[in-house]
């Protein structure tokens, strides 16, 4: 999830390699890459480079490291090591209904035209983090068709282990519920202790999580709404456009893409996109 504020933790002096440029050309720089690839799978290649070495060496100076060196043997030995630092990378700044003119859009327009064409639906959200993502979408779908779990299918994907953990919790802080209006806080969560609150069974029996891994692993087929947002923007564009070229191909004919408002896809047709509103792409029929 997102890395937060690292008061408190014993800062080291500025590394040599402060400049990303000179990051990448260290030699520990590709034993770090050879590691995470061999240990999790993660490819820093396909990263911006500026932005990855901002957060390595903000990494390096929480847990006291001196080097990349010395981060690519903890990496390769420790899991612990490693499941901080995948967790310190991520992006997962998420809640319920974020940027809610998207979930509108969706609830009043797209869900109501896919149920009518297909019935059955499948929905992706590829970066799921906390599950705040599927959630959100399960909740559109239970107004759309009530009690309808066993019917439709909504898949929520994380590269980030400790994210699905939180997200098979479904329990959330407050500040996670900010665009949940009244009705639908009253209807689809149970308040606990300590002002957290709990999504009910009845939303969560829409959504499944699985780890998922967009450079590396199969996208699932078939899928009828796709949602990929702020997740690949920072990707290197060959890897951009890799990503978009196979969440296209896992859709069905007439199904949509909806990514990031920082995520905009120029010449979607290369792909078999269309624009069909701000940030939200349609698969084009064959033919």
């Amino acid at each position: 999830m997102h890395p937060g504020p690292i008061d408190g933790a014993r800062l080291l002096p500025t590394p040599e390699f402060a400049h990303p440029e000179a990051a990448v050309a260290d030699p520990g720089f590709r034993r770090l890459q050879r590691a995470l690839e061999l240990t999790t799978g993660l490819d820093l290649g396909a990263y911006k480079e500026r932005q990855m070495m901002r957060r390595i060496t903000g990494f390096m100076s929480r847990e006291g490291l001196r080097d990349l060196e010395q981060l690519a043997d903890a990496v390769s030995r420790d899991a612990a090591v490693r499941q901080r630092l995948l967790d310190f990378l991520a992006i997962n700044v998420t809640e319920f209904f974020r940027n809610p003119e998207r979930y509108e859009e969706l609830a009043r327009i797209v869900l109501p035209e896919l149920l009518q064409r297909f019935g059955r639906l499948r929905i992706w959200s590829a970066g799921c983090s906390n599950g705040a993502e599927p959630y959100s979408l399960a909740i559109l779908v239970d107004e759309l068709d009530p009690g309808s779990a066993d019917r439709h299918q909504i898949l929520g994907t994380d590269i980030d282990r400790e994210a699905l953990a939180e997200a098979r919790k479904a329990v959330y802080t407050e500040d996670r519920l900010k665009e949940v209006s009244p009705v639908r806080r009253q209807r689809y969560f149970r308040p606990l202790p300590d002002g957290w609150w709990e999504l009910v069974p009845e939303v969560r029996r829409y959504v499944r999580f699985t780890v998922h891994n967009l450079l590396r692993d199969p996208y699932p087929p078939g899928q009828h709404l796709i949602l990929c947002r702020n997740v690949i923007i920072y990707f290197t564009e060959t890897a951009k456009q890799e990503i978009f070229a196979k969440l296209a191909a896992s859709l069905v004919p007439g199904g949509y893409l909806l990514v990031g408002s920082t995520e905009t896809i120029f010449q979607p047709a290369r792909y078999g996109l269309r624009a069909a509103a701000p940030f939200l792409y349609v698969r084009m029929e064959a033919g």
